[in-house]
């Protein structure tokens, strides 16, 4: 393995969930009148933070009203996820490769806390990760660098030494300009639309080229 650190983003790399999570702003868009559907949701949702996201529908709003409204929201996403849940295909085996070769694993995600949670402990995989940046611990959502820049600092790596799973496009940028290899996981986009920002495409992990990383 020629990198040091594996990097993994959350949603739609150790769960593909986005169908989930895609119901769930489906129901709070109807509640509280906005326009969305499938391609805004794709397009512009993905990869950002809920602080974002809420300033984006909401406008200019207070700390207490985004988490108000994450909660709403996450709860929602939970409820409709959480007996459906199970780790992406070949991921458990493949951490359980990367740690028993001592290479060292974060998380970096933009979801909430509450979120890296749910995930981790309902699955049992928090014990293979050595670094989880979540939500709450950046300033600056994808495609900003800033998520993978201080997972690679929490690593005590160089970033050129990781590499990065995303399935967005906003991902993919963030983890490039972070100065991480990438590699596209066709959950959220197909592999076409992936091929003109990222080389290197799999769609889960029991792909053999993930164990020449």
């Amino acid at each position: 393995m020629k990198h040091k650190g594996f990097i993994f983003d959350m949603d739609g790399v150790v769960v593909d969930n986005h169908s989930y999570h895609f119901k769930a702003w489906m129901e709070f868009s109807k509640k509280y009148h906005f326009p969305l559907n499938s391609e805004i949701y794709r397009d512009t949702f993905n990869g950002k933070t809920n602080a974002d996201l809420f300033r984006m529908i909401f406008g200019n709003i207070s700390d207490k009203e985004i988490k108000q409204y994450g909660d709403e929201k996450e709860s929602c996403y939970q409820n409709l996820y959480k007996n459906e849940m199970k780790p992406h295909t070949g991921l458990v085996e493949y951490l359980q490769f990367l740690k028993d070769n001592h290479l060292k694993i974060a998380l970096g995600t933009s979801a909430p806390t509450m979120n890296v949670n749910f995930t981790l402990d309902t699955l049992s995989l928090r014990p293979f990760f050595n670094v989880i940046v979540d939500g709450p611990m950046v300033t600056q959502g994808k495609p900003h660098p800033q998520v993978y820049e201080l997972c690679a600092k929490e690593l005590a790596l160089d970033p050129k030494d990781c590499v990065v799973f995303e399935d967005s496009l906003a991902g993919l940028q963030s983890g490039k300009s972070a100065g991480c290899s990438i590699i596209g996981v066709s959950t959220s986009h197909t592999e076409s639309e992936l091929k003109s920002h990222v080389e290197q495409i799999i769609h889960d992990f029991t792909d053999p080229t993930v164990f020449r990383l």
